[in-house]
């Protein structure tokens, strides 16, 4: 089954902040496998519905406010992995901040740093966010997954699943034990920083819940808030996915199998 594009996780999205996840402690022959928490995620989100879901369109509000930045954003995804967003910066003064996947190829231009492709962990991340259901097919950017745990996010019991790429940090992930929802990422990079996300609010749109609110803190601390969840629209234009101009010339490198 194709995977269905768009992580909810993020813009490589980079999360909140350390009060995070206290250990309780858990017997590891009483904890579920890894495949039935995932599973248990996919139904709790609507999983059959998703599997129709042909696009896909939202808007949201982003903060940064230790660097005064309040602006509007939008997401669109196509099946069965096109998708862009963007963050319009132009009351600033600058270029927006636009991030993609188009057919495998993951790019980002910044407004300091330019327009480039995405590869290694950053590529990896944007194509594992350009999906609704990032662990529907997780064999597909993962090697491993194990419930290694049990642990408290805020006062939720969350079994804790680890995510083994076959290159690159492992990406743990907290679900709620009693509704199955996902509330908490936690991703350490190559030099040690610590990116953590928070996945709140989730609301329902069409049979399919989702969160609403997303913060992330790390290298960079922000908070993305959807206003609007469409699924099925006519709102979707196939122009947004098309690589920017200046890297169609160039031979955009694609995941390696």
């Amino acid at each position: 089954m194709a995977t269905k594009r768009m992580w909810l996780g993020g813009l490589a999205l980079t999360a909140l902040l350390t009060m995070g996840a206290w250990a309780a402690p858990a017997v590891a022959g009483d904890l579920p496998p890894a495949e039935e928490v995932l599973a248990k995620y996919t139904e709790a989100i609507g999983g059959e519905a998703l599997a129709k879901v042909e696009n896909y369109s939202a808007e949201a509000e982003f903060e940064m406010p230790m660097q005064g930045v309040y602006a509007a954003a939008q997401e669109f995804w196509v099946s069965p992995d096109r998708f862009y967003f963007k963050i319009d910066l132009a009351s600033m003064g600058v270029t927006d901040y636009e991030t993609g996947v188009v057919d495998g190829v993951a790019w980002q231009s910044h407004p300091m740093s330019g327009t480039s492709t995405l590869s290694g962990d950053e590529g990896a991340a944007a194509r594992r966010r350009a999906s609704l259901n990032p662990f529907e097919d997780w064999q597909e950017d993962f090697e491993t997954a194990e419930t290694v745990g049990e642990e408290l996010v805020g006062e939720k019991p969350c079994y804790k699943v680890v995510l083994t790429p076959a290159e690159g940090a492992p990406l743990s992930s907290f679900f709620d034990k009693e509704t199955g929802l996902l509330v908490r990422q936690e991703l350490t990079g190559p030099t040690g920083s610590r990116t953590i996300t928070i996945l709140d609010d989730y609301e329902e749109t069409q049979g399919i819940l989702s969160p609403r609110t997303i913060e992330t803190k790390g290298a960079q601390s922000y908070t993305l808030r959807y206003t609007k969840v469409t699924y099925d629209t006519e709102d979707v234009s196939e122009d947004v996915f098309e690589l920017p101009a200046t890297l169609r010339a160039e031979p955009a490198s694609a995941p390696t199998p």
